[in-house]
């Protein structure tokens, strides 16, 4: 298995967005408060499909894989983190989200910023501002995704691909625990498999509908051969979903399986906490950050082209078989699109080899 530095980039930003992506305006009042009990069923509808909106808070996500047999063995983890704050309903939102990739010979570390009128990424260290025309195109692509799902009926975590109403089947009240100093009521459930790989073909629909440049690499949806091999191959599965007390806000959701598939094994953990919900995050621009070309000149665009290998030298082939004049192109063909997202979207086929 090899992590590619432009693929991760790629996933970190339409993770991240999906993530925020329930944030903007809705009904400000709280759930009513929940006790040990409450009715699971009546808990998991009041989290994944109420009118209540996660307008602030920091996301904190992690996922550990640990392979054995195969051609790539040992952990491999990844992590996401950092506050976001909605700027309304529909509207791209602050955030200061940061990555890490750590294993399989991989030690990346990526982030993103937007201050809402301008965007900035973190590579390994490094700020880089990103040019108005890249940042005003990712941000309408944004905020069309946006519109278009707000015309549905409300705007819940359901919407975006994430509705263990669907798959989590009899569900348990396991009483309070307490999630970033927030108390919780933590429920607990049997595993529908095939359901729950619907909801993942929702996701990637969702996450590529969000109009980040290069998100196209991200299937469109597992195939009816990818489910039943990921259906054969988990042997335990178990999910754990905490709901705040007081308003029925999802504060945290915990996924363990055990794989098996041809004399391999993998046992993979998520954990997404959201805490300081509805609190207000700041968020600031970075001081001194480099020119974004200067992170094109390494990626090819930020994964924006081939997900190919890239390569170390300075010929034409570098940045993924995109050189300088490509990038330049490219630089040239986003100004052109001005505000039109079709053309810039299209503009990465100049950084495709």
């Amino acid at each position: 298995m090899t992590i590619r530095p432009r693929t991760t980039l790629i996933l970190l930003i339409a993770l991240l967005a999906l993530v925020v992506a329930g944030c903007g305006g809705g009904d400000d009042s709280g759930g009513k408060q929940a006790s040990s009990s409450t009715d699971a069923n009546e808990l998991l509808k009041q989290t994944f499909s109420g009118d209540k909106q996660i307008k602030s808070g920091k996301l904190n996500l992690t996922l550990r894989v640990d392979a054995q047999g195969g051609s790539t063995s040992g952990p491999i983890s990844v992590s996401i983190a950092g506050p976001f704050q909605s700027q309304g309903s529909g509207k791209l939102p602050k955030l200061d989200i940061s990555g890490k990739v750590e294993g399989a010979g991989q030690n990346i570390s990526a982030g993103v910023i937007s201050t809402g009128d301008k965007g900035y990424v973190n590579y390994n260290g490094t700020d880089y501002v990103i040019s108005d025309a890249v940042f005003n195109e990712f941000k309408k692509g944004y905020e069309q995704a946006q519109s278009q799902a707000n015309k549905q009926k409300g705007q819940s975590l359901a919407t975006l691909g994430i509705d263990p109403q669907k798959w989590l089947k009899n569900p348990k009240n396991e009483g309070e625990v307490s999630v970033g100093g927030d108390q919780a009521i933590k429920i607990t459930g049997d595993v529908d498999i095939p359901r729950l790989l619907d909801d993942v073909d929702t996701a990637l629909q969702k996450a590529r509908s969000l109009g980040v440049q290069g998100s196209a690499q991200l299937p469109e949806k597992l195939t009816a051969a990818q489910k039943k091999q990921v259906t054969d191959a988990i042997k335990s599965l178990s999910v754990e979903i905490d709901t705040g007390k007081d308003d029925q806000i999802l504060r945290r959701m915990l996924v363990n399986l055990d794989l098996q598939d041809s004399g391999q094994s993998a046992k993979v953990a998520l954990d997404l906490q959201i805490t300081d919900v509805n609190q207000d995050q700041e968020i600031s621009a970075p001081s001194n950050p480099k020119p974004f070309n200067d992170l094109l000149s390494q990626f090819g665009g930020l994964g924006l082209g081939s997900s190919g290998s890239s390569s170390s030298g300075s010929g034409s082939s570098s940045a993924g078989g995109a050189g300088a004049a490509n990038l330049e192109k490219y630089s040239k063909c986003i100004e052109d699109a001005g505000s039109d997202a079709t053309k810039a979207r299209k503009c990465a086929d100049l950084l495709t080899p």
